[in-house]
């Protein structure tokens, strides 16, 4: 038997390549797509409608639970702490494509604070009989309708370019339930827009951490130096969450030979290799937060996978050349050593090891920035930078070293701005010696 076929019977790898099946073309091919949906976490879900895109997965759409689909306007309606209703109008509008009914059902069944955000956000409400009702002709650019029921006068509110406007919400409301739709408008009436935005927030930042994404504050752990030592031992049992795998889009990367994945597929007890991979989709989610990136950009969410992965492996790295010097990676017995440290270490602590060990690039180039010829090189408008591919590239390479996470760029110039997280030391080493002969050209 080959080593190829060993590593593919290793139960890390058996996990990943089980999660890579689980991708949006093969489910939407399922004879039985209702129990394939059924059987995916909230953030598998989310994850595998936004790869095939909102307008081609409709068929998984319709088979999404309450909870599922609470994940997916959770992870796609919010920019950071602010609600952004025009997310949401492009959920609703896929919905809508199959008629108004199924629209109005997926919309109540969101968390009744969001539907109210919704709803605050998008219009005002009047009680003609006892509000005072502004004369038409000073707001001649809100359109208004009353409720079917004849209770409500609405006006529009927004200015955004909504794909269904909110009128045909609610009235889609009103013919699948009445009295669901009498209960929101009278509720939007009498609340303050702020207290439903605070309300909905909370209730969204705890759900967020049952799908494994950590607070802003918690996430920006990812970036800062670890402690000297690990002083408690990591869980032996699964982190209590919604998650049971590692989402499709994450696995790729994983799969991919790093001393994170060597050391990994060394593990064969599942119980710990279940919570090791629970860690890291953690760490991956994190550093979406810690990043500020967006979900639904599934290019930038697989980078970052990357960058994770990469900066984990760094980081055992890091820590088996302190015990031992020189860490040759190759070696069969590094990647024991790794998988050793996988129980002594966290996983988010090696990421931050990795992290740490990029400092040193950022500080360097910093300290250049200093001497006047540098930073004006570096300063230079773009009009008057040179043409030169080697110009360019350097540029990048110095500005992702400057970075909150010190990263690697400018190495291809076919996508100069491309950048990826330092893997090993040895990239660490060559991009030292790269900046010290660029520094001494320029300022020579």
């Amino acid at each position: 038997m080959s080593d190829n076929n060993i590593i593919e019977l290793t139960p890390f790898r058996a996990d990943l390549i089980r999660a890579l099946t689980r991708r949006g073309e093969r489910i939407l091919a399922s004879n039985d797509l209702a129990s394939e949906v059924a059987a995916l976490d909230p953030l598998e879900a989310y994850y595998i409608v936004r790869e095939i895109g909102l307008d081609q997965a409709l068929p998984i759409l319709l088979e999404l639970n309450p909870e599922q689909l609470e994940a997916c306007v959770d992870l796609d309606c919010w920019n950071r702490y602010d609600f952004a209703p025009d997310s949401l109008d492009e959920w609703l509008t896929a919905f809508a494509l199959e008629d108004p009914e199924t629209m109005a059902r997926a919309f109540s069944s969101l968390d009744y604070v969001v539907q109210l955000l919704f709803l605050a956000q998008t219009v005002t409400v009047y009680d003609p009989d006892t509000d005072q009702v502004p004369p038409e002709d000073e707001r001649t650019d809100r359109p208004r309708a009353m409720t079917p029921d004849g209770f409500y006068l609405l006006e529009l509110k927004t200015d955004l370019a909504l794909k269904t406007h909110p009128f045909t919400v609610l009235d889609a409301l009103y013919q699948y339930d009445p009295a669901i739709a009498y209960r929101l408008l009278s509720d939007v009436r009498v609340d303050l827009p702020t207290q439903i935005e605070e309300e909905a927030l909370r209730f969204r930042n705890g759900r967020m951490q049952d799908i494994g994404f950590a607070p802003p504050e918690e996430a920006a752990v990812l970036f800062s130096r670890p402690a000297i030592r690990q002083l408690f031992p990591p869980s032996l049992k699964p982190i209590d969450s919604a998650l049971s795998g590692i989402p499709s889009v994450y696995a790729g990367p994983l799969i991919e030979t790093t001393l994170l994945q060597r050391a990994l597929s060394l593990i064969t007890d599942q119980e710990r290799l279940s919570s090791l991979e629970q860690e890291i989709v953690w760490a991956i989610n994190s550093a979406i937060i810690a990043y500020g990136e967006k979900t639904k950009d599934i290019k930038q969410i697989t980078d970052i996978a990357e960058r994770v992965r990469d900066t984990i492996s760094l980081g055992l790295e890091t820590l088996l050349a302190e015990q031992e010097g020189n860490v040759q990676l190759a070696d069969a017995a590094v990647a024991a050593k790794a998988s050793d440290l996988l129980d002594v270490w966290c996983i988010t602590d090696l990421f931050r090891h990795g992290f740490v060990a990029t400092l040193g690039l950022q500080q360097e180039a910093r300290k250049a920035l200093l001497d006047p010829r540098f930073r004006s090189w570096y300063d230079l408008p773009e009009v008057q930078q040179s043409d030169e591919p080697g110009d360019r590239l350097e540029r990048a390479f110095v500005a992702a070293l400057l970075g909150r996470h010190p990263l690697r760029s400018g190495f291809d110039p076919a996508k100069t701005e491309d950048a990826k997280a330092f893997a090993n030391l040895a990239e660490i080493a060559a991009a030292h010696l790269r900046l010290q002969q660029l520094v001494a050209q320029i300022c020579q």
